[in-house]
């Protein structure tokens, strides 16, 4: 019953990460073609990320605790799957790391223009904020499949 209550929680905390992610790659097209007040403008002042950065940054960092805690109950129950859980976990948590490398220090850099003037070379920082986002979505989609390789490697072949 614990793990697959364990198996339920990721798999639901790992689709809401994936989903946060998916949205700013979708976004990405229309986002670069964006002149600088139509970007800052959403992005920095209008607070649209506002959530991302708070209810977003708690489900990121609960699912790669899930995740891990997936793998280790996988494994002490040895139950088929464990590695694909562990690569599930570890991608995850690239992606949290390439969150602080890549996103993060233009967060900072975007704070800095709430009231403040734009650089000229604003376009850059979109640039880095965008495709960084884009990165991480990668590499989660990638966890999220190989998460469901590991649900389904428990799953009997013979189940009706």
């Amino acid at each position: 019953m614990l793990l697959k209550g364990t198996r339920f929680i990721a798999v639901m905390l790992a689709a809401l990460t994936l989903g946060l992610s998916f949205c700013h790659l979708m976004q990405l097209p229309s986002r670069l073609a964006w002149d600088q007040y139509l970007w800052v403008g959403s992005t920095v002042q209008g607070g649209l990320y506002a959530m991302f950065g708070s209810v977003g940054a708690v489900i990121f960092v609960a699912t790669v605790i899930a995740l891990a805690l997936l793998a280790y109950f996988t494994r002490e129950h040895r139950r088929p799957g464990f590695r694909l859980a562990l690569a599930a976990a570890l991608l995850f948590a690239l992606a949290l790391v390439l969150w602080w490398v890549l996103v993060y220090p233009v967060n900072v850099e975007l704070a800095k223009w709430v009231n403040g003037p734009v650089p000229a070379d604003w376009i850059d920082y979109r640039a880095r904020w965008e495709w960084g986002h884009a990165i991480i979505a990668a590499v989660e989609l990638i966890g999220f499949g190989t998460l469901i390789g590991a649900v389904l490697a428990d799953t009997p072949r013979n189940s009706r």
